[in-house]
């Protein structure tokens, strides 16, 4: 039996039962030694039935008395079966009380009524219960005969599993795979063990921490075999943690080796180098309406000096929204055209394009730069205060010929006929709504790298596990505009419903005006929640003198952007609509935001959605709308509304969605991670500072050696 052995070929594995193992990902005994637990149970400690008490969770060594197994009259196919067990040593529990006993009742497992007999020695963990009649119960708990290595004396792993696969089959088939955790090559030498002491009270983020591991010697980093034993079956608590601890830096070292190797990649690459252009920029920002911001100019500085550098920029502008992003990404644009340079925004949506677009040519139109807009419906070239329409083709041929100096559009600029005279900058606005592969599709085959800028709202968390890395360098405009009002937020469940519309009409009577957004466009039976059709036409009649539009993706892009012209223009008071509005939109006259079923979104969408209100004057507010009344739904939406701070939010983001995968197409999740997480920045840091002593030749090295040592593709995925 080695590693390489199919766990479908184990003595006594069911056909069936390897099925279920491979629904986890689970082919071979490598696959399960690196399928680890998420958390582990404590057996050790046992309990006479005598002791009982109900809300235990307890292992009882005990002597089944009775056995009765029977069919359940009222479940089809369920059969029950009944263990009747007692102490060793079975006393009465008192004066005149008869000998304790504990009933335990397992469903679907036949076999046990058969197999158990009167005598048999039995061990039972789980959460004693109470009987309607008043007995001690415990239903479905794990069990176990005596043995030389038995599990009721050690702390006892727990696994994420599929129905069909019990805990115990699982133990069994890990338990095989552990014998062999001796065979797995440590890809750290011995020196470097001891010079990694492990960390006190280290916590494992995959699970609740383990009884009895406080005040716990560090000691050094295990070495891999002994970790991945006591992973699975720790001898005690310390060494559990230790054991995390050593997989979490494998998993953490093994990243960043290959983001400095991506790095040095990016490094070797040459970009045009575009010098900063004082007296235009100067003559830029001095027609601008209004100021910059102290943190407006620190970015455009940033931004400006990397742009001079012969090594391709990857830089995140990120900043709340409202905080003036667009100015800083024109200011830059304009100074790479001025070098001759052409500039490519892509926008998720034709909406947020078109905003850039107005934005772009209120700001540049006096500069004499060329400006276009593409996108699926639209090519549009604009110079000297005229809009020429043009077809794609010929927008395609002015591209090439450099007749074009910014393009501004949405995916269709990533098309691989769009071909670029001279592509020197490309900026992403709201890069989490791009996938990986179209944002790299205009940095790569080209003769020069363009240097890249990406700006986001809320900072996703793949952009801060590239930071993590050292690849994205950030630039943060953590303060708005003067004059902004502040937004306040509030979250209405079922009782205060019925106010939802009082406040819709008294803001319209104002003169100010309302987006309601829901998560649907049309109503579904299934999920229960207000969609944007049915929403329009229920306040077209609760709000009779009210003017309502509907917006939403199904709608053809040039009736989108009508729609949403009669809403800048005051024409509507109220606009229902879907997460079409999400980016892109500024309408300094809207006051309310009502978000429909807001449990739905994510935290990132919240953030973004509350952003469209509050561009003004006047006092905004938010409204965080679920007719789901538990109280988990609840208080993941107050923690939003408490918040003001996009950055915060972004912490919260990381706890639900991690961080990303920089290789992979998963734009949220764990990278490739089994046990690290963003949270573990101290280990990040030594192994940081371990990377930082390695050679090149030692690097690569390692790097080869970590990789043989990873488990096949989805052995393991978080919940």
């Amino acid at each position: 039996m080695s590693l390489t052995t199919p766990i479908a070929k184990l003595p006594r594995m069911q056909s069936a039962i390897a099925g279920k193992f491979a629904q986890l990902g689970l082919l071979t005994l490598r696959d399960a030694l690196f399928y680890f637990p998420f958390r582990h149970e404590d057996w050790r400690q046992r309990s006479t039935i005598n002791a009982l008490a109900v809300g235990q969770e307890v292992t009882v060594a005990g002597i089944v008395a009775t056995v009765k197994s029977r069919r359940a009259w009222h479940r089809r196919g369920t059969t029950i079966t009944d263990v009747t067990m007692t102490d060793d040593r079975p006393e009465p529990s008192g004066p005149g009380r008869s000998v304790a006993k504990l009933h335990v009742v397992w469903f679907n497992l036949p076999f046990l009524g058969t197999s158990l007999k009167p005598g048999d020695r039995l061990y039972v963990s789980g959460t004693v219960t109470a009987a309607k009649d008043g007995r001690l119960q415990m239903n479905n708990p794990v069990y176990e005969r005596p043995s030389d290595d038995p599990l009721h004396q050690r702390l006892v792993p727990v696994y994420r599993t599929t129905d069909g696969l019990s805990q115990r089959q699982l133990r069994l088939a890990v338990k095989q795979a552990v014998s062999l955790a001796n065979v797995v090559p440590d890809p750290l030498p011995a020196a470097a063990l001891s010079e990694l002491p492990a960390e006190p009270g280290v916590a494992w983020q995959a699970g609740p921490s383990l009884p009895g591991s406080a005040g716990a010697s560090p000691g050094n980093l295990l070495p891999l075999p002994e970790a991945l034993t006591q992973i699975h079956f720790p001898d005690t608590p310390d060494l559990a943690h230790r054991a995390v601890e050593r997989l979490k830096f494998d998993e953490l070292l093994s990243w960043h080796l290959r983001m400095v190797a991506a790095n040095n990649a990016i490094g070797r690459h040459q970009a045009p180098v575009i010098p900063f252009h004082e007296t235009e920029i100067r003559s830029f920002v001095q027609h601008l309406p209004y100021a910059l911001t102290d943190d407006q100019r620190v970015a455009a500085w940033q931004v400006l000096q990397d742009l001079a550098q012969p090594r391709p920029m990857s830089r995140l502008v990120q900043g709340d929204v409202g905080s003036g992003k667009t100015v800083v990404a024109a200011l830059v644009a304009y100074n790479a055209a001025l070098s001759h340079l052409q500039v490519a925004l892509v926008a998720p949506t034709v909406v947020l394009a078109e905003q850039h677009r107005q934005t772009f040519i209120s700001m540049l139109g006096k500069h004499a730069t060329r400006l276009a807009l593409l996108t699926g419906q639209t090519a549009t070239i604009f110079s000297a205060g005229t809009a020429t329409d043009v077809s794609p083709r010929e927008l395609r041929e002015s591209l090439a010929r450099g007749t074009v100096d910014i393009i501004i559009g949405t995916h269709a600029v990533l098309q691989p006929d769009v071909v670029f005279h001279r592509l020197g900058l490309v900026i992403v606005d709201e890069q989490q709504r791009f996938g990986v592969d179209q944002r790299q599709a205009l940095l790569a085959g080209r003769d020069e790298t363009p240097h890249f800028l990406s700006l986001t709202a809320t900072p996703i968390p793949r952009s801060f596990a590239l930071w993590l890395s050292g690849i994205l360098s950030i630039s943060t405009i953590a303060t708005k505009p003067p004059g902004r009002a502040p937004i306040v937020s509030a979250v209405i469940g079922p009782p205060e419903r019925t106010a939802v519309d009082r406040t819709i009409a008294a803001t319209v009577a104002r003169g100010e005006q309302v987006y309601v957004i829901t998560p649907l466009i049309e109503e579904s039976d299934s999920l229960g929640v207000r969609a944007a059709t049915g929403e329009h036409q229920r306040l077209t009649a609760v709000l009779p003198r009210a003017r309502v539009g509907l917006l939403h993706g199904a709608m053809p892009a040039d009736d989108r952007l009508a729609e949403l012209e009669r809403f800048r223009r005051r024409e509507l008071d109220v606009l229902v609509s879907t997460t079409v509005i999400e980016v892109g939109v500024d309408v300094p006259n809207a006051t309310l935001m009502v978000i429909e079923g807001a449990e739905r979104f994510g935290l990132a969408q919240l953030h973004q959605l509350r952003g469209r209100v509050g561009r003004g004057t006047a006092p905004s507010r938010c409204l965080f709308v679920t007719d789901r009344d538990a109280p988990e739904v609840r208080r993941r939406l107050e923690r939003v509304a408490t918040m003001t701070d996009g950055f915060a939010v972004a912490e919260l983001d990381w706890q639900e969605r991690g961080g990303g995968d920089l290789y992979g197409q998963r734009q949220s999740g764990l990278p490739a991670w089994r046990l690290a997480s963003l949270n573990d920045r101290r280990l990040f840091e030594r192994v940081r500072a371990y990377v930082s002593r390695l050679s090149a030749e030692e690097m690569t090295q390692l790097e080869r050696a970590l990789g043989e040592d990873e488990p096949a593709a989805g052995a393991w995925h978080p919940e």
